[in-house]
């Protein structure tokens, strides 16, 4: 139930992000697109895959090296998925060197905005825990 939890949390985190993105995206470089409902489903689709590579990462516990790799692989995985359906779904053209940094720079962005937002998230549920554990201990005594 909690990686579901953590799941959902970081998807609603990325596509809101994402949704962000593609907008000041689009409007840089498509500022005359007229777009059908097929973008809504490539972000959910896209956002779906990064949340379910986020979450198999946040579950890792390691030591400080072994953490510094899932990030790295995280962060390549994040990367691979963006810039493989991008390139699938048209959102950017490969001989567009401005276009490419442009999603390389907001996949970046994303993640290190989701990054962050999970790091406080799980913080903020270990200190619940840690008070609901103080609180059991106080009442069982």
């Amino acid at each position: 139930m909690k990686k579901l939890r953590d799941m959902l949390f970081i998807f609603g985190c990325v596509t809101t992000c994402v949704l962000f993105v593609t907008a000041l995206y689009i409007t840089i470089f498509w500022p005359q697109a007229v777009l059908g409902v097929e973008i809504l489903w490539q972000i959910l689709s896209v956002s779906f895959l990064c949340s379910v590579v986020n979450v198999f990462f946040l579950e890792r516990e390691a030591g400080r090296r072994g953490m510094l790799i899932f990030h790295i692989l995280r962060y390549v995985l994040t990367n691979a998925i963006v810039l493989v359906c991008g390139f699938l779904f048209e959102w950017f053209y490969v001989d567009n060197l401005p276009m490419v940094l442009a999603m390389v720079l907001s996949i970046a962005v994303v993640y290190v905005i989701v990054s962050v937002a999970a790091w406080k998230h799980e913080k903020q549920q270990a200190a619940l825990m840690n008070e609901r554990l103080a609180a059991y201990q106080r009442d069982g005594q």
